[in-house]
């Protein structure tokens, strides 16, 4: 991917905390220094596909500058700014990268609500969108990246997702984004607890990796579907799919 996480929290820290510090202490020096790391940082990010909605900060204009009576009201609006943004990011990424809450299953049936991730609107997504509403099953929509740490912080009591893997341009690979996506919930859910959906194309290559669900999406590929769903606790009835 290109980016290393645990050195890009770590700067995170350092840029929410220094800019912190300096803007409570009226210290507007390294404002611009500021600027810049921060939109590097968000840069990182957004190469991955994530955040893409926020824009990078721009720094105060020269003309606006007063060399002579100290910093400007604008740097010092600027310098809140960087550690208000700085903040805010650094606490979405620890949330993509923090370790899944304990779910409590005991002898109780899951929630209804299921994660269902994709970054093509296609044939698969319609059929297994259906499948899960026949199912009494309410699909919670991820389809860009960078909603992936929002939707699971507004849904903590969802511990099932089902992954879509759509091809990429060269027809033979699942998109970079799903698979990061896919990575990302396998590590808070658990493998028995993410269904990775794949089209039934010769020579797709899905993730090399014999614990992942993973369901070609051929003739009786919801029956494979059921199966691990009720293995995972879910009370659902083929019987309510109405083409069976």
């Amino acid at each position: 991917m290109g980016v290393d996480f645990g050195s890009l929290i770590i700067d995170l820290e350092a840029l929410a905390s220094s800019s912190r510090e300096d803007f409570v202490n009226e210290f507007w020096g390294s404002y611009e220094n500021y600027v810049k790391t921060y939109n590097s940082l968000l840069q990182d990010l957004q190469s991955l596909g994530f955040y893409k909605q926020l824009t990078p900060i721009e720094e105060v204009s020269f003309s606006d500058q007063a060399f002579d009576s100290g910093f400007s009201k604008q740097e010092k609006a600027k310098l809140r700014e960087v550690a208000n943004a700085s903040s805010v990011l650094l606490q979405k990424v620890k949330l993509l990268l923090s370790p899944p809450a304990p779910t409590k299953l005991n002898s109780q049936v899951r929630s209804n609500q299921i994660f269902l991730v994709y970054d093509q609107a296609n044939q698969m997504t319609s059929d297994v969108t259906n499948t899960l509403e026949q199912l009494e099953l309410e699909p919670v929509i991820i389809n860009n990246p960078q909603s992936l740490t929002d939707k699971i912080a507004a849904y903590p009591h969802v511990s099932f997702a089902i992954v879509i893997l759509s091809p990429d341009q060269t027809k033979h690979h699942p998109t970079q984004n799903i698979i990061y996506e896919l990575g990302i919930l396998l590590g808070r859910l658990g493998n028995t607890n993410v269904a990775a959906i794949y089209p039934p194309k010769q020579g797709f290559e899905i993730p090399d990796d014999p614990n992942i669900l993973s369901i070609e999406h051929k003739t009786g590929w919801y029956l494979k579907l059921i199966k691990e769903l009720k293995a995972a606790r879910f009370d659902v009835d083929a019987n309510k799919l109405s083409w069976l």
